[in-house]
């Protein structure tokens, strides 16, 4: 992460964090190719969710926070026998912003505010001191909504020192309480969670 990046509000244990994911981009894991580690896949079944809130919210850009390697921002796509050339195509806006530390093309922090911010399977693997500020960034460069997916069980994979890459484990109801509070905070911002069990 550049330093001008750098919000000093996050632990070292954040961007420690970060950098074992750049290594997991560049290295792979035991069991895949690091074109194939964090690819952007956990995105793709949302796809038509988050088309559906677009749709609601009448939103025209959106920013992926931890993209991964956007693989759906980047590849073509069919659905109901169409073929989109990436997401924003399916979506019909007119800008998207990815992001993702770990991803050197990526690694630019969001500049601009956009309608709504998709973060899916990112904040289990931010280290739980960290979780509220990481959520806060969320509702603060967006103007309509934040749509979250957070798996609740642990991954099938695992950094080199032996911890599960979900750093944050939490049932449901706990990240329901935590988003709460940024529903009274950002009254203006619609939330959407959905889990991963």
């Amino acid at each position: 992460m550049n330093s001008k990046n750098r919000n000093p509000k996050f632990s070292q244990e954040y961007y420690d964090t970060i950098q074992l994911y750049k290594k997991f981009h560049t290295e792979g894991t035991k069991k895949l190719s690091p074109e194939q580690t964090f690819a952007g896949h956990s995105l793709i079944p949302w796809g038509s969710k988050i088309k559906q809130i677009i749709d609601i919210t009448q939103s025209n850009s959106i920013t992926d926070f931890g993209c991964g390697k956007a693989l759906g921002h980047t590849h073509r796509f069919k659905i109901n026998q169409t073929i989109y050339q990436n997401l924003a195509d399916y979506w019909n806006i007119e800008f998207v912003q990815l992001y993702d530390p770990g991803v050197k093309e990526f690694s630019s922090y969001p500049t601009e505010k956009t309608d709504g911010f998709i973060c899916t399977d990112v904040i289990e693997h931010i280290p739980s001191n960290d979780i509220e500020i990481f959520i806060d960034q969320l509702y603060s460069l967006s103007k309509k909504f934040v749509f979250v997916v957070i798996a609740t069980i642990p991954a099938s994979k695992f950094f080199e020192d032996g911890r599960n890459i979900h750093l944050t484990i939490k049932k449901e109801h706990e990240w329901k309480q935590i988003f709460k509070t940024f529903d009274v905070k950002y009254p203006e911002i619609r939330t959407f969670l959905e889990f991963n069990n």
